[in-house]
C-alpha cells in the first residue's frame, strides 16, 4: 500500500515537471510558448460553418443592444479582446484572436475546434435602421470576412 502511495506521488511529480516543461518553449524556467503570441482577427467561417449571431430587433438611443455572436478557435489558438465603434447608425465590431508568433520543432498544438462566445453592447445616439458588421476572416485562407445584420433604433 505504501509503495502504491509512493508511486502516484512520483508519477505526479514526474507529471507536473513534463507540463511544466511541455509549456516552457526553452524548458523548465524558460518562456513560455504562450508569451509569444500574435492578434489577429476571429474566426468567423470555418469551412463552411458561419458564427452564429443574436441581436435584438429592436434598441432604444441610448440604451445598450447587446450582441453576441460565437468565433472558432482551437489547438494552440485562443480568444482574446473584441472591439466596437458605433458611428451614426453604424456598428462594426472586431473581434480577435491569439496565434502563437513562433512553435518549437517539439510543441505540438492539438487539432480541436472550439466555439467561443462573444459578447458586446452597442449603443446607438439616433433612432432609425442601424446596421452592425462583425469583421473577420474565413478559413480556409484567412481571407477577410463580414458578417452583417441590422436592427431598428427607436427614440
Amino acid at each position: 500500500m505504501a509503495d502504491s502511495g509512493r508511486r502516484s506521488l512520483r508519477l505526479a511529480s514526474i507529471a507536473t515537471m513534463w507540463l511544466i516543461t511541455a509549456c516552457s518553449a526553452s524548458g523548465a524556467g524558460g518562456p513560455s510558448l504562450f508569451d509569444a503570441r500574435e492578434r489577429g482577427p476571429a474566426v468567423l467561417v470555418f469551412h463552411g460553418d458561419t458564427a452564429l449571431v443574436e441581436l435584438p430587433a429592436v434598441a432604444r438611443v441610448g440604451q445598450p443592444a447587446t450582441v453576441r455572436f460565437t468565433s472558432f478557435a482551437g489547438g494552440c489558438i485562443s480568444k482574446d479582446s473584441t472591439q466596437a465603434d458605433v458611428a451614426g447608425l453604424t456598428a462594426e465590431v472586431r473581434p480577435y484572436r491569439r496565434d502563437p508568433s513562433r512553435l518549437q520543432p517539439d510543441i505540438v498544438c492539438t487539432a480541436d475546434l472550439r466555439l467561443d462566445n462573444n459578447v458586446v453592447e452597442l449603443r446607438f445616439a439616433k433612432a432609425g435602421r442601424a446596421t452592425v458588421r462583425i469583421v473577420g476572416l474565413a478559413q480556409p485562407g484567412d481571407h477577410p470576412f463580414v458578417l452583417v445584420r441590422e436592427l431598428e433604433v427607436t427614440p
